[in-house]
């Protein structure tokens, strides 16, 4: 398919006009009509334009990108060199979880010290408010209590630790990007050839078995000296957890529980008005008198938990309100 190509729900066809439109009324609906059309085929064609001459500038860029190196500075600075991406890529590490492979330079969890891309950390959350799995009261078909909802945190993927988070150390050699040293186009350094596998270097000659050894040797990577090997608290300097890119989780837990709680509010007062409904429906002969102050008095107290109730989750949401205003100043 072409590059940004139009949708074909567009079209520059007319509609044909009705052979019996002159016999109509033309109402400010057709001539509003009318100008729709012209509007949206301008729209379509200024359309088109931009689009060619984007077309246009990404073959101009993929032609320079394969240009001599004399015509490379007219490329945009900020696409990686080949010197840069040979760097990177020399010595890829694959991660553990989607099996691609990126720079050496990967994440490696606090906890069990352990590899993993930025694309699987970010997927990472916590589960959604749930009621404890370890509560005996908490049985298959019950309503859970707006105060029993819990939020867990994250765990890793490797070893099950709560609080899951990764530290990441930046290559010494390397500077570029954003708040670099210099632009990912400007990186400069002698392109290495990439050494082959240390199974493809010996030699069939019998006389070359120590020259063949000595290579397997030279390839091997070295062991780097500053690596950690220790897990990590989760509140450590340099440690990044799922809350912290994620840091909306107890604005969730309260919301769950404020729409429980309104829940529980509804059921309790729709099953104080079947009560009271049912006992009207009770016969009274012969015992009217007695039970006329035991029911108002019933009525009374169902009204006053019923304003009690609608008092407290009117609270709660402005409490709730009042938390997400504070939140979104603190994000501004």
């Amino acid at each position: 398919l072409p590059l940004h190509s139009i949708e074909t729900a567009f079209s520059d066809q007319e509609e044909e006009d009705d052979i019996d439109n002159h016999k109509i009324h033309k109402s400010a609906n057709y001539y509003r009509r009318q100008e729709q059309k012209l509007n949206l085929k301008a729209l379509i064609e200024r359309v088109k334009n931009i689009q060619k001459d984007e077309e246009n500038r990404f073959f101009e860029q993929k032609l320079l990108a394969k240009a001599p190196a004399e015509e490379m500075s007219r490329v945009s600075p900020e696409l990686p060199s080949k010197s840069l991406l040979l760097r990177l890529y020399r010595d890829a590490t694959e991660c553990p979880i989607c099996f691609l492979y990126y720079p050496r330079n990967l994440n490696v969890s606090r906890c069990c010290v352990q590899p993993i891309c930025t694309e699987c950390f970010v997927q990472i959350k916590r589960l959604d408010p749930h009621s404890p799995h370890d509560d005996p009261s908490n049985q298959q078909g019950s309503e859970a209590l707006p105060h029993t909802l819990i939020s867990e945190a994250a765990s890793c993927p490797y070893c099950a630790l709560p609080d899951f988070g990764v530290t990441y150390d930046a290559p010494i050699d390397i500077n570029t990007g954003i708040g670099g040293s210099m632009k990912a186009g400007q990186f400069t350094g002698p392109i290495e050839s990439i050494p082959e596998d240390s199974e493809a270097v010996i030699s069939s000659s019998p006389g070359s078995n120590e020259f063949a050894v000595q290579e397997m040797v030279a390839v091997k990577k070295p062991v780097s000296a500053g690596k950690r090997r220790k897990s990590l608290a989760a509140d450590a300097a340099g440690v990044i957890t799922i809350d912290i890119i994620r840091p909306d989780w107890e604005q969730k837990l309260t919301s769950a529980r404020n729409k429980l709680a309104r829940k529980a509010a509804t059921a309790s007062a729709i099953h104080a008005s079947n009560l009271l409904i049912q006992g009207d429906e009770e016969p009274r002969q012969g015992r009217r008198r007695a039970t006329t102050n035991g029911s108002s008095s019933h009525l009374r107290s169902a009204e006053e938990r019923m304003i009690e109730e609608a008092l407290r989750l009117s609270l709660l949401d402005e409490e709730e309100r009042q938390r997400k205003a504070e939140f979104e100043e603190r994000k501004k």
